[in-house]
C-alpha cells in the first residue's frame, strides 16, 4: 500500500489560471489534479487515450467535440480518444478534477 499525500509544491501553472499536481504515474496509468480558476479554460486537445475527470469541487463546463456539458462536484466523465475536449471554468469558485488516465487504453 502507499499513501499519497497532498503536496502543494508538486503543483505547476500550465497557463494562467491552471495548475497541474501529478500524483501517479505507471506504465497503464496516471492520476493528476487539475485546478481551473474561475474565468480559465483550458486549449481544446485529444489524448492519446481514455480520460476519466472526476469533479472535486466547483463545476466546470466539458466541450467533447459537439457536445457540451456542466459538470457538477461529485459527477464523472468519461472521454474516449479521437475527439477533440477541453475544459472550462464559468463559475466563480475553483473547478478542482481528479485526472485519471487509462494510458493502456486507446
Amino acid at each position: 500500500m502507499e499513501t499519497i499525500p497532498r503536496d502543494p509544491t508538486r503543483k505547476t501553472e500550465l497557463s494562467p489560471g491552471i495548475f497541474k499536481t501529478p500524483k501517479v504515474k505507471t506504465d497503464a496509468l496516471e492520476v493528476l489534479e487539475l485546478e481551473l480558476a474561475p474565468g480559465a479554460a483550458l486549449e481544446p486537445h485529444d489524448m492519446p487515450c481514455f480520460v476519466t475527470f472526476f469533479a472535486l469541487e466547483g463545476a466546470g463546463t466539458f466541450t467533447y467535440g459537439d457536445q457540451v456539458v456542466t459538470v457538477p462536484a461529485g459527477d464523472m466523465v468519461r472521454a474516449r480518444t479521437g475527439t477533440v475536449r477541453f475544459w472550462a471554468n464559468r463559475g466563480d469558485v475553483t473547478l478542482r478534477l481528479l485526472v485519471i488516465k487509462s494510458l493502456g487504453e486507446k
